[in-house]
């Protein structure tokens, strides 16, 4: 790996993560335990629908520009064009959705058809992000991800002391900051990719035959993100969500390690490790080795660190979430050991595996969250988290070792 962007990516990230730290004390204070649910069931939605508009194609780009950067305008404008088209469908399935939402989740009509319009900001900006990890370019990742979060807290914070905004607020800064940053990545993609409004069926087909077995998994990773957070609703109502959701914010301090090195990680899977041999499963073993000790120890004494400040970060009505900061750290830990290993079958192709070890997955969760929730509520719930990403990188592992030794297998019968 490249250890100076690990570097870069770790500086910006803890840049990043500093920003809603300290806008913390501000919303703590002006928006209730039940804002905080609400604006997570909001970021449970785009989520959602984020991942089911673009379909997994930010992975298929990134494949294809690996196998061919001089020959890529013509995928990125096929990707682009396709997206664009997309919004007609998407807007007649919310047309008939918003009953649903607007009576079981309070999420008013027209905040469905803004999601749309935030999902399709995103695609675009989550394309460059990508392309720009694969190829290296660490600072403007960062400097990128810096500005949006400022933007986008400032925002929140504004709108509160301005209208006097609840979780809207929140909601109002993430759709602004996306809107404002879909024209810098389009100008971004046409100068540095050579994106164009042109299509290609032939292409567009390749590149759906490849994305299309990974969205059932990104859709089920989008289930963990959040099946722990709907158990907690069921189970114990918007006020326990709000404090986990505060807990999963400060926990967020052992996801910088990961997001981090996540980049830097598929950039040297995916241009530098080579083909899957022996050598390269050892050499994935002792990095994947190295990684999951510091986690182990950052595991350990965060949750100290974190309990000591959150006193000075949050308002005395939610320091009840600081019993939920070990397990939220544990979680954190073991959803970005299995992300990084997640990578090395994604460069193998066997998208089809991935989503198989994904449907497994999903059921254990919620047979977990099931039962760990209703005896433990929401430390239960990040315990049972991880516990599946636990099981699911050991399944990880073995299915690279035993593709690897089918193509050795296969290699043999050649020669």
């Amino acid at each position: 790996m490249n250890f100076r962007s690990v570097s870069i990516y770790l500086v910006f990230n803890v840049l990043s993560a500093v920003v809603p730290i300290m806008a913390l004390p501000i919303l703590t204070r002006y928006l209730t335990p039940e804002d905080y649910g609400l604006f997570t069931i909001f970021t449970i939605v785009s989520m959602f629908a984020g991942n089911a508009f673009r379909l997994e194609l930010n992975m298929a780009l990134k494949r294809e520009y690996v196998e061919a950067p001089q020959k890529f305008s013509p995928y990125v404008s096929s990707a682009t064009v396709f997206s664009t088209f997309m919004m007609v469908p998407y807007a007649l399935v919310v047309l008939l959705l918003w009953p649903f939402f607007d009576r079981f989740y309070g999420i008013p009509w027209h905040w469905l058809f803004l999601i749309v319009l935030l999902v399709y900001f995103r695609f675009n900006s989550m394309v460059l992000h990508h392309l720009w990890q694969i190829t290296n370019r660490a600072l403007p990742f960062g400097i990128w991800a810096l500005t949006s979060n400022i933007l986008s807290y400032g925002l929140a914070i504004l709108f509160i002391f301005a209208v006097g905004a609840d979780w809207r607020a929140r909601a109002w800064g993430e759709w602004i900051a996306a809107m404002v940053a879909f024209p810098v990545a389009i100008y971004y993609l046409r100068k540095q990719y050579q994106l164009r409004w042109s299509f290609d069926p032939a292409l567009m087909k390749k590149m759906l035959r490849f994305s299309l077995p990974l969205l059932p998994s990104g859709l089920m990773s989008y289930v963990f993100m959040v099946s722990d957070r709907m158990f907690i609703a069921e189970f114990s109502g918007a006020h326990e969500l709000g404090l986990y959701s505060v807990a999963l914010q400060l926990a967020a301090a052992a996801g910088l390690v990961f997001s981090a090195v996540l980049p830097a990680w598929e950039s040297w899977v995916f241009t530098s490790l080579g083909p899957i041999d022996g050598r390269a499963i050892r050499r994935i073993g002792l990095r994947l080795l190295g990684i999951f000790a510091g986690m182990c120890v950052l595991v350990l004494i965060l949750p100290g660190i974190l309990g000591f400040m959150m006193p000075y970060l949050t308002s005395k009505d939610f320091a009840p979430a600081q019993v939920f900061l070990f397990p939220c750290l544990l979680a954190t830990a073991c959803t970005g050991m299995f992300n990084m290993i997640s990578a090395v079958l994604i460069f193998m192709r066997k998208t089809v595996a991935i989503a198989y070890i994904n449907a497994g997955m999903v059921i254990f969760n919620f047979v977990c969250l099931y039962i760990f929730v209703s005896k433990w509520g929401a430390a239960g719930a990040a315990y049972g988290l991880a516990l599946t990403f636990t099981i699911g990188s050991a399944v990880l592992l073995c299915c690279i070792i035993r593709f690897r030794k089918r193509q050795a297998l296969q290699a043999e019968s050649l020669t």
